[in-house]
């Protein structure tokens, strides 16, 4: 045999050996495929009940979903309103704390103020204690003194009391002497025994028994010889009474003698006595003194 027949030998031989070894492959192939498919069948099946199930969790995960997403929207909108209250309350505390700061500053001025204040109130007291003192040596030497004047002012009042004594004694005087002046010019005379002002006489003079003084309060227009007076029974006037009539002003004058005719207990009324016959009656006025008797 030569070598082509050699070598077609081998080839033949080699190719039976794929020959069979592709048969075995496919068969194996074959078993392999069938086992493959009814794998992914199976996996199929698995798959369409998975996927329904997904579907479901799907949907279920969806709907937790937009919960979720509903739930972060009002997160998010609590959040904004968290954040704008938050920066509302930032601003309020930025001004409190300026204020705070303004009132820390206006206080520690206030303060250094108040020290000043008080180291200026220390120097006054230094100078009101001096001052004090001062005083108080001015006040004992003023004590003295005052001593010494209390001493002069109640000689003094003694001298002031025995002088305004004669000077009351001497006016006293000087009225008497007036009215009995007034008297004398219009002829009526000093009063005396059997006189107006001397006690009950024939004149019919009938003064109250004790020192009256008082003055005509009103003339009657509808009889000019009636008035009425500033004593009554509360002073000691009586009804039939005498009392004596005269003015100082513009000039002394006598103007006679009045008979009281109705007594109430604070005023009177008196009628003007007549002179004697032919002489003028004088014309009564308001404010004219009237008294018991001139001394």
């Amino acid at each position: 045999m030569n070598t082509i027949g050699k070598v077609l030998v081998i080839f033949v031989f080699l190719f039976a050996i794929v020959v069979c070894f592709l048969s075995v492959l496919d068969f194996a192939t074959r078993a392999q495929w069938r086992e493959k498919a009814d794998d992914l069948k199976r996996q199929v099946e698995v798959m369409a009940h998975g996927r329904a199930t997904d579907k479901l969790t799907y949907e279920s995960t969806l709907a937790a979903n937009k919960a979720l997403q509903g739930e972060l929207e009002t997160a998010k909108q609590k959040l904004a309103d968290a954040e704008r209250a938050a920066t509302i309350k930032v601003d309020e505390l930025n001004l409190l704390i300026a204020q705070r700061e303004d009132a820390l500053k206006t206080g520690d001025a206030e303060r250094k103020k108040a020290l000043a204040d008080v180291e200026r109130f220390k120097e006054q007291e230094k100078d009101l204690r001096k001052t004090i003192a001062d005083r108080e040596v001015a006040i004992l030497t003023v004590q003295k003194l005052a001593e010494k004047y209390r001493g002069d002012a109640i000689a003094n009042e003694t001298l002031a009391k025995t002088l305004q004594s004669r000077n009351e004694q001497l006016l006293q005087e000087i009225q008497d002497l007036t009215y009995q002046l007034a008297r004398l010019k219009t002829g009526a005379g000093v009063a005396g025994a059997g006189e107006p002002g001397g006690g009950k006489t024939g004149t019919g003079a009938n003064p109250p028994p004790t020192m009256v003084k008082g003055q005509v309060e009103r003339v009657l227009p509808s009889d000019p010889s009636l008035v009425t007076i500033s004593l009554g029974s509360d002073h000691g006037v009586s009804k039939d009474n005498t009392l004596e009539v005269f003015r100082t002003r513009p000039e002394p004058k006598y103007l006679g003698m009045l008979r009281i005719v109705d007594v109430q207990p604070r005023s009177s009324v008196a009628r003007l006595v007549p002179t004697s016959a032919g002489g003028t009656r004088p014309q009564l006025k308001e404010g004219d003194l009237v008294w018991s008797q001139l001394k």
